[in-house]
């Protein structure tokens, strides 16, 4: 089980093409890994899927992205993962701002 635990941390998942093995596999954790906020990453075989919980503060879903094409296994360029790349990306951007805004005022009173 991959379940985010910190403020920022995702889970996203990606379907891989069918030629994904076992040696490939290997490869790809190490390259994705390696990214700076990668916390865990699933590799599913026989479902071609790979899930990765990350740090939405510190990497994004399109450096994934450009990680996996520049290995070699593009994830699958269809219309809904389009739409779900899209979402995941809009939802990164939004927690890397809020990741580095400053803190709240320290009460909700207006000013007298």
């Amino acid at each position: 089980q991959m379940k985010p635990t910190g403020t920022w941390e995702v889970r996203r998942g990606f379907t891989l093409p069918a030629l994904v093995q076992a040696a490939n596999a290997a490869e790809i954790e190490r390259l994705v890994g390696d990214l700076p906020g990668v916390c865990k990453l699933s590799i599913d075989l026989e479902k071609h899927q790979i899930a990765v919980l990350y740090d939405a503060s510190k990497t994004d879903c399109q450096t994934i992205v450009v990680t996996l094409q520049n290995s070699g296994f593009p994830p699958l360029d269809n219309w809904w993962g389009r739409v779900k790349g899209g979402w995941f990306q809009f939802t990164d951007t939004n927690a890397r701002d809020n990741a580095k805004a400053p803190p709240p005022a320290c009460c909700n009173k207006s000013p007298k």
